[in-house]
């Protein structure tokens, strides 16, 4: 995987952000961060523009995360008919959230991987099948150790075009 462009996050100025590229997160530990988070958020739209929220297991394999679960659920009827979400997690200290596309696809290469992934968190391997997989655009993340942390720290990641 190519790794993402690191940029600071655009926020109104009383938020305190640096605009300093000083202290902005290496990718290395925002992607270990979300490997070893073991609750995510996932946000869908139902077909009226609702939101809908739901918490879930998942592993963060390659810059994707990885997700499983039944077809005929809420957020995967919403995900059929519109691909797109957001998701957030809290892991080793950082705030982070993102948005991307969802696709229903096995983990295919690497679901050994993801299997370890949650092994290491769960007491569950998953099988090779039902697996959704999202492709971020964006994710920004936050360190909230601190208040000197949280001014110095928001970066956001930008995926380029996927193949």
């Amino acid at each position: 995987m190519t790794e993402p462009v690191a940029e600071r996050p655009t926020a109104p100025p009383d938020y305190g952000y640096s605009t300093d590229p000083e202290g902005m997160l290496p990718w290395s530990r925002v992607s270990e961060a979300l490997a070893a988070a073991t609750l995510y958020w996932i946000a869908t739209a139902q077909p009226d523009g609702a939101p809908h929220l739901h918490s879930i297991w998942g592993g963060f394999v390659d810059g994707h995360l990885f997700f499983e679960g039944g077809s005929t659920t809420r957020w995967a009827r919403n995900l059929a008919t519109d691909p797109r979400v957001g998701f957030g997690a809290e892991s080793a200290g950082l705030h982070i959230s993102g948005h991307g596309r969802a696709s229903q696809a096995g983990a295919g290469d690497l679901f050994d991987r993801v299997a370890d992934n949650y092994a290491s968190k769960y007491e569950y391997r998953p099988q090779d099948d039902g697996f959704w997989r999202i492709d971020p655009d964006r994710i920004v993340a936050l360190d909230m150790s601190s208040l000197e942390a949280f001014a110095s720290s928001p970066t956001r990641f930008r995926f380029e075009e996927r193949s």
